[in-house]
């Protein structure tokens, strides 16, 4: 897209704003400016007036002229076909040095003197649109004998490279806009005055077939002489758009400027024909499909312009579907033309200036209007930047958004016709980003807040799932069963079962009539499986549901090991270890964290003497023990070690990482004299109510019968966020003696 600084101005008013604020601007609201040119006219040359031409007496190509400059009258030999008297021409003076270096001097040509150049377009630097020397006309201003002719034909050309998706920048009129946003300054308004005739349109005019479905149209109809003008030839040069003829020039002057789509015709019978979903316009039988018919200029001097609007995505899908050839028009209309289609058809008509029949022929179909509810915060959220929401409203108004409704926290926008992208907020921010202007956004590090979408269930399945890849990771296959269980079984083995109102009315087989309240069981039936198919070392899990006798439901973890604990031990005489209950311990701790274990009264299936509950954060979490012997002989199997573990129960926080102390451990072993009756544990808790915060951990590393009393050894792991001196170090020890001793405890 090119537009001119001065063709811009007829739009809006660009006093005080030099054009390379104009690229500036443009550049930063997103109408990226790829090229500029200044169009400037060289010094001493003028606008003269031809007052006497004739044939040269040398020559019979030549002429001989008489210019009016203003201050003096020239005699200047011309060798243009085309110049006559009574034409206004521009003049290069002697002195004036042209493009090229070319530099006018007094010459004398075929024994005449000549004292100045009648110059064609090329030779002042413009583009090469006007045959012979260059006519001048009003059009560009009134004219005034010896005025610098750059006044009328100087000028910036700005070049855009406007994308696909903006249709209605596809014109001066648009690009104005545009910058009306970008400076605050509002478009200027035309005042259009017509001479009408008498004579209605209906007279001239007459529509015999009326089909259109998806196109807007509006008619009028004119008569007269046309004639060229300098102006509309020379910015269509400017802006590189060819016309075929003089009424041509005129539409695509008029469509450049305002963007609306124009053809026109000779008048006569008119149909608005539908073929293949586009509306076809058609005048005297010739189709207008982007291209105009060809009109009688000479011989018939009444006309029709026809202003239209067809829907861009729609036009462009009928188009793909039915391969049809596309034009310029085309590439107008499926970018999304302009939609006042007055404004349009009357700017063609202001410039083409001849009488017009009275009345219009409107036959614009009703546009589905396209309403947004803007969140003034929302806006802002995409953005990344707080606007206030009265800049945000004076923004899309000058970009023609028309405010509907405006309450505390939105806003309703009525999206105006000629903006087909805009389809969402997110269209809204944008525009709003643009105008406001990105280079005001301070600049911040890029950060994605992803938003918590997790909830109770994904939190459990997450969990239950890394429980399930640590057991794996320590040797754990894992066991899958049904939820069913045999209730006959349940019972002889002393596990609660469901209350019988509550059991399965259609059980899937006898041996599986009821929900099972263990997973235990199921877990043995595997291990004998096992064991007869030759395997000797043997550890499975089962991870599901559990019921009791109400048949509410638990989710519970099950372990088994049977067999070896090892591979051959050289230690052992080559033969490996077996499992026994540390092995079993030492395995849970890996899979479930540090816990405590305590005395168990009762298991229905455990060893009475190696049967524990398993406490972490307070909580009683499950049960580890060894397999009964007598259970053991009922299936078939030798020393066996289990655990179940309610996982409804188990805790299930986020583990944080935690800064790593850069200073030392110490390491201090105590040798402790305390009474047979006083269990470990007890021990523990006088420890751990001292609330000694260097101390990190401590544990026992030795036991051995003294008679009376127990010998116990535990060592201490202190840490400080510090080096800690030996006095320190002392003084804790101290304390935690101290309190031992209160119990009895004594240093050994």
């Amino acid at each position: 897209m090119i537009v001119t600084r001065k063709w811009l101005e007829e739009f809006i008013d660009l006093d005080g704003i030099s054009t390379k604020e104009i690229i500036d601007i443009l550049n930063r609201i997103g109408q990226e400016v790829e090229g500029y040119k200044k169009i400037e006219i060289p010094q001493n040359v003028v606008i003269g007036e031809v007052v006497e031409c004739e044939k040269h007496p040398n020559a019979d190509k030549l002429n001989l002229c008489k210019v009016n400059v203003g201050d003096e009258v020239l005699q200047i030999v011309c060798g243009a076909s085309n110049v006559a008297a009574g034409q206004f021409v521009v003049v290069a003076k002697v002195g004036a040095i042209l493009p090229g270096n070319f530099k006018i001097k007094k010459a004398k040509l075929r024994g005449i003197d000549s004292f100045g150049m009648i110059c064609a377009a090329r030779e002042i630097g413009l583009p090469d649109f006007h045959e012979g020397i260059l006519v001048l006309d009003n059009s560009l201003g009134k004219l005034k004998i010896g005025e610098y002719a750059g006044k009328y034909l100087n000028d910036e050309i700005i070049e855009l490279g406007i994308t696909a998706n903006r249709g209605d920048c596809f014109s001066i009129k648009g690009i104005a806009r545009e910058l009306s946003a970008g400076l605050n300054r509002d478009l200027k308004n035309f005042d259009f005055s017509f001479e009408e005739m008498p004579e209605g349109i209906g007279r001239v005019v007459n529509i015999i077939k009326n089909e259109a479905k998806k196109s807007s149209h509006y008619i009028r109809a004119f008569e007269g002489k046309i004639n060229r003008k300098l102006k509309i030839d020379y910015r269509l040069a400017l802006v590189e758009v060819e016309s075929k003829d003089v009424f041509d020039s005129y539409v695509k002057y008029a469509m450049h400027a305002t963007g609306v789509l124009l053809v026109g015709g000779n008048i006569g019978e008119i149909e608005l024909e539908n073929e293949n979903g586009i509306d076809i316009f058609k005048c005297y039988g010739k189709y207008l499909v982007g291209i105009r018919n060809e009109i009688n200029i000479e011989e018939n001097k009444k006309y029709i312009i026809n202003a239209n609007y067809i829907d861009p995505k729609y036009v462009s899908e009928v188009v793909f579907l039915n391969n049809l050839k596309t034009d310029e028009y085309f590439y107008r209309a499926s970018r999304g033309s302009d939609t006042n289609l007055k404004f349009g058809a009357n700017y063609f008509l202001n410039e083409i200036n001849l009488p017009l029949f009275s009345g219009d022929i409107d036959l614009q179909i009703e546009l589905k209007e396209k309403i947004i509810n803007v969140n003034i915060e929302e806006i802002n959220e995409i953005i990344g930047f707080e606007i206030e929401e009265k800049e945000i409203v004076e923004i899309l108004k000058k970009l023609s958004f028309e405010i509907v409704n405006i309450d505390d926290e939105n806003i309703k926008v009525k999206i105006p016709s000629f903006r087909s992208d805009i389809e969402n907020i997110q269209d809204i921010a944008e525009e709003v980003l643009r105008v406001y202007g990105i280079d005001k956004i301070p600049n911040r590090p890029l950060e994605f807040v992803e938003k918590d979408r997790t909830n109770k269930t994904i939190k459990n399945i997450d969990f239950i799932r890394e429980i399930k890849l640590k057991s794996v990771s320590n040797g754990f296959y894992e066991a899958i069963h049904f939820v069913f269980d045999n209730k006959e079984r349940l019972k002889k083995y002393g596990f609660e079962v469901l209350d019988d109102n509550l059991d399965l009315l259609n059980p899937i087989a006898n041996e599986l009539n009821t929900l099972r309240t263990t997973l235990l069981l199921q877990l043995l039936d595997d291990i004998k499986f096992n064991k007869a198919n030759g395997y000797k070392r043997i550890y499975l899990f089962s991870q599901g549901s559990v019921y009791n006798k109400k048949r509410e439901e638990f989710r519970k973890i099950a372990f088994v090991v049977n067999g070896f604990a090892d591979y051959e031990n050289p230690k052992n005489h080559g033969k490996p270890n077996k499992v026994d209950f540390k092995f079993i311990v030492d395995k849970l701790s890996q899979v479930v964290g540090d816990f405590e274990l305590v005395e168990n009264d009762y298991h229905p299936i455990a060893h009475p003497y190696q049967n524990a509950k398993i406490i972490k954060d307070g909580k009683n979490i499950g049960v580890v023990a060894k397999l009964h012997p007598k259970i053991a002989k009922d299936f078939d199997i030798d020393d066996t070690y289990f655990a179940e573990i309610n996982l409804d129960i188990l805790s299930k926080e986020k583990k944080e990482a935690k800064d790593i102390i850069k200073f030392p451990k110490v390491t201090r072993d105590l040798s402790l004299v305390v009474d047979k009756n006083i269990s470990y544990l007890e021990v523990k808790k006088i420890i751990d109510n001292l609330n000694i915060k260097e101390l990190r951990e401590f544990y026992p590393i030795d036991i051995y019968d003294l008679g009376d009393n127990n010998s116990l050894t535990i060592r201490f792991i202190i840490q400080a966020n510090k080096t800690l001196q030996e006095n320190e170090i002392n003084d804790i020890m101290e304390k935690i003696l101290k309190s031992l001793a209160e119990k009895g405890i004594k240093l050994r």
